[in-house]
């Protein structure tokens, strides 16, 4: 066996989250080959991206359009999971009892944590059966759902065994180059990347920042963390503020921080990793960051203020800038482009389906109006200027007396 195949990725799992129990209804926003897709599972999706969407990056919807370009996104995504669960039907994938039981063990061991952020196992068979009860979803019709998500799955392993070849070392080792060419500022090099292959070449400065960062000196911190917001009353942030002094009392005092952290950080998304986190220079809040990388380890900062509210750090780990040469980064390299060659074969091999599908749309938008008004507008300014064009050429010149 080539040892480069071990550059390989694993297929990453189709997406097994919950969704919405699709009613039985005649109303759809797309067929493929027949085969509605409901207007029920659309929205679900759609609700779901919305919210993200509001939690992340709220200034996205503020553009025009915004949402009928999310909703169009889901239509695709909706009409590329039918094809591919009718793609797996075709093909006769079975999935085992086994498959199934071990896929729903795995699922469920993702609801381990309570809502507290600590650790459950007892309670994760209850938590796991209440997201079905939100969902609108009985056991029964879940079950369905994850056993077409798992023949798709097995699906796209045996096309991807089949169609991707593997990454071999000689391809992670010219990435490499030209990474380290923009690293080093080489500018011969770089000039004759961005006019032979100016994707690479961006491809290379993406690498190289992500890579400076992952090598740049780094600090493990707890945190403590007391959210002030903008349109918050006067009131209550000032007893944030003596809030926090109170807490840096009490850590002086002896208390131990993981128990304040525990007691008194609105942070619990961290609360699983006992509110530690890993800063990077230059990346982190200019105010912590200042802190962060100048304090000993062992010792704890004073309340800090940022535009996100008061925290308080203790240093509890220090790495210094790293040096990296390809060997360090070798099976990572090989695996990106893994992962591209992946993505290109899955999206040729869906368009290649879609092709030979009957799919009808029957959702429409706002955008497509105005798409559709831009395009008619465009043709004729072109036909405008083709008429004007072949006038000039037919005019005769004048005479001379």
């Amino acid at each position: 066996m080539n040892k480069m195949t071990k550059y390989i990725l694993p297929l990453i799992g189709i997406c097994l989250a919950f969704t919405a129990q699709a009613k039985v209804m005649e109303s759809s926003v797309a067929t493929v080959n027949g085969r509605p897709i409901l207007a029920s599972d659309y929205e679900n999706y759609y609700q779901t991206a919305v919210e993200q969407y509001k939690a992340v990056a709220p200034q996205f919807l503020e553009q025009p359009y915004a949402t009928d370009l999310i909703g169009k996104e889901i239509i695709k995504k909706l009409i590329s999971e039918e094809l591919l669960y009718q793609a797996a039907e075709e093909a006769k994938i079975q999935v085992k009892d086994s498959e199934m039981d071990a896929a729903l063990n795995e699922i469920k061991t993702r609801f381990a944590t309570n809502e507290k952020g600590v650790q459950d196992p007892k309670g994760a068979e209850k938590r796991f059966n209440q997201a079905l009860k939100e969902q609108h979803l009985t056991l029964k019709a879940y079950k369905e759902k994850l056993k077409k998500e798992l023949a798709v799955k097995k699906l796209l392993e045996s096309y991807i065994q089949a169609n991707v070849k593997p990454v071999e070392e000689a391809d992670a080792k010219a990435l490499y180059d030209d990474v380290e060419a923009v690293l080093k500022n080489k500018t011969k090099t770089l000039k004759k990347l961005e006019k032979e292959n100016p994707a690479r070449l961006q491809e290379a400065q993406a690498i190289a920042a992500k890579l400076k960062q992952l090598t740049a000196p780094q600090v493990r911190v707890g945190h403590i963390y007391l959210a002030v917001t903008k349109d918050m009353p006067a009131e209550e942030a000032k007893k944030k503020e003596e809030l926090i002094k109170q807490i840096k009392k009490e850590l002086d005092g002896g208390m131990d921080f993981s128990a304040a952290v525990q007691k008194y950080t609105e942070d619990k998304a961290a609360l699983a990793s006992g509110g530690d986190m890993i800063l990077i220079e230059g990346i982190a809040p200019k105010e912590i960051d200042k802190v962060a990388f100048s304090l000993a380890v062992g010792k704890t900062s004073a309340p800090i203020k940022t535009e996100l509210g008061w925290h308080i750090i203790k240093i509890k780990e220090k790495r210094a800038e790293k040096e990296v040469g390809f060997q360090d980064i070798a099976q990572d390299l090989g695996q990106y482009l893994a992962q591209q060659k992946i993505q290109i074969s899955m999206l040729e091999y869906v368009n290649g389906l879609a092709d030979k599908a009957d799919i009808k749309v029957t959702k429409t938008f706002e955008v497509d109006k105005e798409i559709e008004k831009a395009a008619a507008e465009r043709a004729a300014q072109e036909a405008k200027a083709e008429a004007e064009k072949a006038t000039k050429t037919t005019e005769k010149p004048a005479g001379k007396k």
